[in-house]
């Protein structure tokens, strides 16, 4: 996993790179967004994908001029190959829970949100299962449910059960996640207007879909999180949520909307009015080589321009809460920061900071980053802010990234990592 369009001739990924290396072998790659896959002609001859084949449900195969499969195969369409993919063995899994939930106290991470589609898969909850049993946690850990298009009562039922029974625990539930659209790198992120190219992108879910299953859940007292990246499908999702919050005459759901990279400037008044939080990633404003070379030419200077500008939802009075999308980017904590502040990568590129007017400062990022996320999961009694009263979850740093220069932020380690009064990391010599 990791590929960026950039990393091809013309920003084409196409399966001739990999079946030069991989004649006999089968391989798929998936993208860095997860919503593309690039498998070789063995992979693809193993999945009984050629020319003749339709394209699956909200996925797309890409073909060449001649209608050949280029290798190429974005959303869902990514599942004919990947299902061949053996599945990892439970000690695996469960291995790479204890790696991973290392890495992010190394980053002063003390709670993370997963939001994979589909909920947990059995084997990674019998792995926190048995972490929370063996006492192993070094993070609390909220994960969702799944956001299904035709939800039955007794699932709804269900899925109230799980939220209940693990409320304030450390492994827990209690939001839904859909997805409404892809990525703007594949180009099928749903826009209002054509990518520059054409095209305008691949949205999942229609309107009255979209409405009824909200509906559902929020008459069943469920918190919602929609992955919406362009300006068409996070309008969807705000209007899916209004649409609920009228028919049922509910408030304070803290629905979410996820990553709300291009929004339409009509729209953020929007998120304050309804009571929706925007859940954005400070790390997607990091002008890399495949923002600049593939995902702003997409966009065109307009639209780039509000792409991930943090300030526009802040300045719209939005709850805004930060995260990392990881493994999309890093969930290293101080890259984020030093994201939404500069605008710019580590080497101070581009002068002056991509689009600087979206910048924001240090004191609103880390307030993204601890209050705003507390609130966006019900968690603001508990923990979000040193008061007393609350979890003992805080990080030493070793130098103040407040007071001192942006720069601070790239010097800046953290020393000490403490959840619920309990060392989870201690930097060495420290």
């Amino acid at each position: 996993r990791g590929w960026n369009p950039s990393d091809f001739p013309y920003n084409t990924a196409h399966r001739v790179y990999l079946d030069a290396l991989f004649p006999d072998r089968p391989v798929v790659l998936t993208d860095r967004d997860g919503h593309q896959a690039l498998a070789n002609a063995r992979a693809l001859a193993l999945a009984g994908v050629t020319r003749a084949s339709q394209d699956p449900a909200n996925g797309r195969i890409e073909r060449d001029a001649e209608g050949e499969p280029t290798g190429l195969l974005k959303e869902f369409a990514a599942g004919l190959v990947r299902r061949l993919v053996p599945a990892p063995s439970a000690d695996a899994v469960y291995a790479s829970l204890g790696e991973e939930m290392a890495k992010a106290a190394a980053f002063g991470i003390t709670s993370v949100q997963n939001a994979s589609a589909g909920g947990l898969t059995a084997t990674e909850s019998r792995a926190l299962a048995r972490a929370a049993s063996e006492g192993l946690m070094k993070v609390r850990w909220r994960s969702a449910v799944p956001f299904d298009r035709n939800v039955t009562s007794a699932q709804l039922a269900r899925y109230v059960a799980m939220r209940d029974s693990t409320r304030n625990a450390i492994v827990s539930f209690g939001i839904a996640k859909g997805m409404l659209d892809g990525t703007v790198d594949a180009k099928t992120a749903a826009m209002l207007e054509p990518f520059v190219g054409g095209g305008t992108g691949l949205p999942m879910w229609t309107q009255p879909e979209l409405n009824r299953a909200v509906a559902s859940y929020d008459s069943a007292g469920i918190q919602i999180e929609l992955h919406a990246i362009g300006d068409g499908a996070i309008r969807m999702a705000l209007d899916a949520y209004e649409f609920a919050a009228k028919r049922n005459g509910t408030s304070g759901r803290r629905h979410r909307v996820e990553h709300i990279e291009v929004p339409s400037l009509k729209d953020l008044p929007r998120f304050k009015a309804l009571g929706v939080v925007a859940s954005t990633q400070a790390m997607f404003a990091s002008p890399d080589a495949s923002t600049l070379q593939n995902y702003a030419p997409l966009l065109g200077p307009e639209r780039a321009s509000r792409s991930n500008s943090f300030k526009l939802f802040d300045d719209a009075g939005a709850v805004q809460a930060f995260g990392s999308d990881y493994p999309v980017f890093t969930m290293n904590v101080l890259m984020g920061l030093w994201s939404a502040v500069t605008r710019q990568m580590p080497d101070g590129t581009p002068e002056g900071g991509w689009y600087p007017a979206g910048r924001i400062s240090v004191e609103a990022a880390l307030r993204h980053y601890t209050r705003a996320a507390a609130f966006a999961e019900f968690a603001e009694s508990r923990k979000g802010t040193l008061t007393t009263g609350k979890y003992a979850d805080f990080v030493v740093l070793s130098e103040d990234i407040v007071t001192g220069p942006p720069e601070t932020l790239l010097s800046a380690r953290v020393l000490l990592t403490v959840m619920g009064g309990r060392e989870t990391w201690r930097a060495p010599g420290f």
